[in-house]
């Protein structure tokens, strides 16, 4: 064996046989979840693209104006130049939805703060502009696809004996795409087309199905797509008829239809103005088949992004972060450390992977018993074990409801307090103005000389004015005993009708004219045009709860699911017994979670603005779900660890409390 001399610090050598030992090496770093997520929403985005290019085919073939049976749907002619040209459109859909894809529901206090949060985003506008491309390349699509029969030319030849004229009928088209593009993309907005419902879970029927789970959810839905897209259709085609000769027509005309006109025909007369619609019946079916086109194409295509994104994260019938292999042995997606990448997902800056890391954990603790086992058996993961990792961020997601809950409180403490204080320094202010005034006594008005005649009307040599010389005349009246009142009978009896006409001086003073102007409020909020502005009660609690400016219930949910059958199987799976330590916790956190929610919605307040507010607005539906799924955990948990409840640390007042949240004050031990 070589041996090594090493140089001590005072300069001696020292000749050792001991081995050279290579320096420590680092654990590998787990994979971050997005190289997971990523592909996996790749491959869903491709299956998406070709279910929306047959779309596109079975659209381009029904444009198709060939005569030949053959070229009238093979996809190597005209018919697939124009599938792949209509299937652009369906790609700006696609990036409408990824720029502002997102988990949970928008969660506002009112209508009109969603409009005031979506006017002053920009991608509000990148969303309406992509809309508005994706009309008008399928408008150029369609109108080059109609023969010259159909009159979409720019040219209206007109007869033998005519002169050549601009043609009205693209124009008009055009601007109904456009029009209808705006509404869609408001409508966009509106119903909030973005949010991905994650929550679906598939059946066990479903899963062993040879259908694609994409193709049968999009067969579920051409039924609602159809009834969508009819009404809207109609809709649309008879209000853009307002919008286009009221607003666009002349636009439209004088700036793209005239001047593109002349480029193409010098021979055009001078521009008098629009020519007019030409065969205007044959014009409305091209408006109504083009629009509906138009519409399903959108429609289908928002469809199919909701479904294909919105699949569980498996692969091949395994979680995204497990190595997968196929029949033969194959690795086909390699981890290294499938716990670690998934607590890095819960740590992730996105949201939608944060979303999507715990829908896996919730089926990895409730479907796949081999990986749920690993959680417990890693114990030396650093800095902490992989099932304090795991639990530590559940029990975050459930106590930051309790957080929620005491900030949005602490505005109510803040002002009761400055209440308070308020009225004690006014009741101080005005003791110490009584001890004064009583102590040195305050000048009185009786107390003054008498004026006589002399003296009001003579004028002063320090230069008294006019003001002073009335206000010395009204005391010298009022200080006269016995004096006549000033005003006469009939002036009195003037100003009583006139305030009894009017409603007397409370009417016209501030609290009668602040009366009046909330009830004005009030009544403006009962209409429809007062909706927008109404802070209802379920919109409020939804906001504290589940947090903004989206909702978290779903990770919620999928955090306390999966906490709790951890909770359960450790009783069988955690032979290191690191459960055991944490289970007084999670009894504390989901008692005290239970009860702070229940609290506030007892507690809460309506809005001044809930005009149609009642005690049976308080059971808000998506928070009783997550009452009742936490009361569930709670109580498997109680149920499972009660008999050794007192060996744990839990005391008999918190198991009391516990069961007292579950909605049961017997059983469970302890």
């Amino acid at each position: 064996m070589a041996t090594r001399t090493t140089t001590l610090q005072r300069g001696t050598f020292l000749t050792s046989n001991m081995p050279i030992l290579p320096p420590p090496v680092a654990a590998p770093l787990a994979r971050p979840y997005k190289d997971f997520l990523t592909p996996a929403l790749h491959r869903r985005f491709t299956n998406a693209a070709f279910l929306t290019l047959a779309l596109c085919w079975l659209e381009a073939t029904f444009m198709s104006s060939s005569p030949s049976w053959l070229w009238f749907w093979f996809p190597l002619g005209m018919t697939g130049l124009r599938t792949l040209l209509l299937f652009i459109p369906c790609l700006a859909v696609f990036i409408v939805r990824v720029m502002n894809m997102h988990v949970g529901k928008r969660t506002t206090t009112s209508g009109f703060e969603t409009l005031a949060q979506k006017a002053t985003d920009w991608r509000s506008g990148a969303t309406v502009g992509w809309y508005v491309f994706s009309a008008w390349l399928f408008g150029e699509v369609y109108i080059w696809s109609r023969s010259e029969t159909a009159n979409l030319g720019w040219i209206d030849p007109g007869r033998a004996y005519e002169r050549p004229r601009a043609n009205e009928n693209p124009v008009f088209l055009r601007c109904l795409f456009f029009v209808l593009a705006i509404v869609q993309a408001c409508w966009h907005l509106r119903s909030d087309k973005d949010t991905l419902a994650i929550a679906k879970q598939v059946g066990a029927s479903q899963q062993n199905s040879r259908v694609p789970e994409s193709l049968r959810q999009l067969s579920a839905e051409a039924g609602s797509i159809v009834k969508r897209a009819i009404p809207f259709t109609l809709s649309g085609t008879v209000f853009s008829l307002p919008a286009y000769f009221f607003v666009l027509r002349r636009p439209a005309w004088n700036y793209m239809a005239y001047p593109l006109a002349r480029t193409l025909v010098r021979q055009l007369p001078a521009n008098a103005g629009p020519s007019g619609l030409l065969h205007p019946m044959t014009l409305a079916l091209q408006a109504v088949t083009s629009s509906a086109m138009l519409i399903i194409l959108w429609e289908v295509s928002n469809t199919i992004f909701t479904i294909s994104v919105s699949q569980l994260p498996l692969k091949k019938g395994q979680p995204l972060t497990s190595e997968i292999k196929d029949a033969a042995g194959t690795i086909l997606s390699k981890s290294k450390d499938p716990n670690g990448s998934l607590i890095r997902g819960f740590k992730a800056k996105n949201k939608n992977s944060k979303s999507f890391a715990f829908w896996e954990l919730y089926l990895i603790c409730t479907r796949f018993e081999a990986r749920r086992k690993t959680i417990f058996t890693e114990v030396d993961r650093k800095p902490e074990s992989t099932w304090a990792a795991v639990s530590s961020i559940c029990l975050a997601e459930i106590t930051a409801i309790s957080t929620r809950i005491k900030t949005a409180q602490e505005p109510t403490e803040y002002q009761k307090q400055t209440a308070e204080s308020a009225l004690q320094r006014q009741q101080q202010e005005h003791l110490i103005a009584q001890q004064r005034e009583q102590a040195f006594g305050l000048p009185k008005i009786a107390n003054q000389k008498v004026q006589n005649d002399r003296d009001v009307f003579a004028k002063r040599r320090q230069g008294g004015d006019v003001a002073q010389t009335v206000g010395n005349l009204a005391k010298s009246i009022g200080q006269s005993p016995g004096a006549a009142n000033p005003v006469t009978p009939r002036a009195r009896r003037a100003i009583a009708w006139t305030e009894q006409q009017t409603g007397g001086r409370e009417r016209w003073g501030i609290e009668g004219m602040s009366k009046r102007t909330n009830g004005y409020a009030i009544d403006f909020l009962k209409t429809s045009l007062g909706e927008p502005f109404r802070q209802t009660f379920s919109r409020r609690v939804c906001a504290v709860i589940f947090g903004v400016p989206h909702s978290n219930k779903i990770n919620i949910l999928h955090a306390s699911k999966a906490l709790t059958a951890l909770a359960v199987c450790s009783l069988k799976e955690d032979d290191f017994g690191q459960a055991a330590r944490d289970i007084p916790t999670i009894i504390r956190a989901y008692t005290a979670t239970i009860t702070e929610i229940t609290k506030f919605l007892n507690e809460l307040t309506k809005h001044w603005t809930d005009v149609y507010f009642n005690n049976t607005d308080r059971d808000v539906p998506e928070v009783l779900e997550v009452v009742g799924v936490l009361r569930t955990g709670l109580e498997e948990v109680v149920l499972a660890f009660g008999e050794y409840a007192s060996a744990l640390g839990v005391s008999a007042k918190e198991m009391r409390e516990a069961q007292e949240a579950v909605g049961r004050r017997a059983g469970g031990g302890g």
